[in-house]
């Protein structure tokens, strides 16, 4: 399916994000980029409709998403903003568990709820969630972010029920280890080889796959991984 779409993205300003969105610009798509927009870390991305937003404050992401929907006719939906807080259940502040499932998953549960309606109207609209491997199979010091992914998953499977009588188009991609600032803040990377890792741009064309995907087929997962799962630590 080729036709241009409106699409609303969060997390776009760098790595994944970016990747989505530079890919749906060149294929003609209209992009609203919802993010930080810190200058110093911010992909440059031409053509992209940059909306300043905190997506960890829900009340403030519940009023912006609202006034995008009434200005713009939105019929897609990719939520991808997140940050990856690993490290041993323990050692994890009790006071940044809750801002932490505030972004990486309270955060899509309410863009997506300011939107469903505007989605249902459409002739075609899509919802996908980005969600991570973590969702599939918990992992070791991953039990906060796999939390938040595996309720992501869930909430991807519902509204898939939820939405089956309009034509809203509802998945869900979990990536495993890719090469971007997701890895910044952590104490591990993804190894040095080319088979170690996926690339931003490899999550892009997935999203690509389910927007540009028929109306009669419904791709409702994509997992993908890299062809040899290894990880390094960082000196």
């Amino acid at each position: 399916m080729s036709t241009s779409r409106t699409v609303l993205l969060t997390g776009a300003s760098r790595g994944i994000g970016a990747a989505i969105a530079t890919q749906l610009v060149q294929r003609g798509h209209t992009v609203i980029g919802l993010a930080r927009w810190h200058q110093a870390s911010a992909t440059a991305l031409p053509g992209v409709q940059r909306v300043p937003l905190d997506l960890s404050d829900l009340e403030q992401t519940s009023q912006v998403v609202s006034r995008l929907c009434r200005q713009h006719a939105i019929d897609t939906v990719v939520l991808n903003a997140g940050t990856g807080d690993i490290a041993p259940l323990e050692n994890i502040s009790v006071k940044k568990i809750g801002p932490s499932l505030q972004l990486n998953l309270a955060s899509p549960l309410v863009v997506a709820r300011e939107c469903v309606a505007d989605l249902r109207s459409r002739d075609r609209s899509d919802l996908i969630f980005i969600g991570s491997e973590s969702a599939l199979n918990g992992g070791r010091q991953g039990s906060l972010y796999s939390a938040a992914k595996f309720g992501l998953r869930g909430a991807a499977q519902a509204l898939r029920q939820e939405l089956a009588g309009a034509n809203v188009h509802v998945g869900i991609v979990q990536p495993g280890l890719t090469r971007s600032s997701f890895f910044d803040t952590l104490e591990f990377e993804p190894g040095p080889n080319e088979a170690n890792a996926l690339h931003p741009e490899d999550i892009a064309q997935a999203v690509l796959t389910m927007i540009e995907s028929d109306d009669r087929a419904i791709i409702d997962e994509i997992v993908i991984k890299p062809r040899q799962n290894v990880i390094a630590r960082k000196n």
